[in-house]
């Protein structure tokens, strides 16, 4: 079963950048791709772009993680199971990549194995280890982040399961910060290819956004941690590389 499903929930039109091939941009139509699209408009008036996605549904998505579980039970209702995919991606809608890069990490992440993975980064990132180096073909991570992840599929299984015990308010930062811990495993950064974040985020009041990481990190997960599985885990910040495979 050598087939990914990416779902991204979208509200704007598709980006475009120079370091991609413009005619194969990553929702685009075409027999080469390895992966199916769901393209799920949370804006009533949202169109996507003709041939940009292989299913496409109206659904109301207000927070992307928060509503993943009830939004996979929506998909099931359009015949539409992640269990039949061996990789789930889910992407936000202001990344640019193209088909060959996607096909490639995802190639990468079948031949080794990996669990949870995503493509580098070339645009701005306040993540060392997730910046695009094209010495490397990818590295082991303690992290990746939550805007363009891959999950084999019995790991997102194990996500959605955190995603359902953890109730929170408003923010869903830090999730990517324990993801790794929780799910006992490390994480893959594809360096030979890569994905660009085309706009920053930076509008909004992220008071309580940190306040609830706070939260999170300090309290919530050490306790859940203790209580679900006996284990004690002791507050960590740091996003890391730890080995790389070099190109020969």
């Amino acid at each position: 079963m050598d087939n990914a499903l990416i779902i991204s929930p979208t509200g704007c039109s598709m980006f475009y950048d120079h370091e991609y091939d413009r005619n194969s941009h990553w929702r685009a139509t075409s027999p080469e791709r390895t992966y199916e699209t769901v393209i799920i408009g949370f804006k009533d008036d949202y169109e996507p772009e003709p041939d940009s996605y292989d299913n496409f549904f109206h659904y109301p998505i207000r927070y992307k993680w928060k509503q993943l579980p009830e939004l996979l039970d929506f998909l099931k209702t359009k015949n539409i199971h992640w269990e039949n995919y061996d990789y789930i991606g889910y992407f936000d809608d202001d990344y640019c990549t193209d088909i060959k890069s996607v096909n490639r990490s995802l190639e990468l992440a079948r031949q080794n194995d990996f669990r949870l993975f995503q493509q580098s980064l070339t645009s701005w990132t306040v993540y060392p280890c997730l910046q695009q180096n094209k010495d490397w073909i990818f590295a082991e991570t303690n992290f990746t982040e939550m805007g363009v992840p891959f999950y084999r599929q019995d790991i997102f299984r194990k996500v959605l399961t955190l995603l359902q015990d953890y109730k929170y308010n408003e923010s869903e930062w830090g999730i990517d910060k324990i993801m790794c811990y929780y799910l006992r495993q490390t994480a893959h950064i594809v360096h030979e290819v890569s994905i660009k974040h085309m706009r920053r985020e930076s509008w909004y009041d992220k008071t309580n956004a940190f306040k609830e990481m706070d939260y999170l990190m300090k309290d919530w997960f050490p306790k859940y941690m203790k209580d679900q599985f006996n284990i004690d885990y002791k507050y960590t910040d740091e996003q890391v590389t730890l080995k790389a495979y070099v190109k020969q």
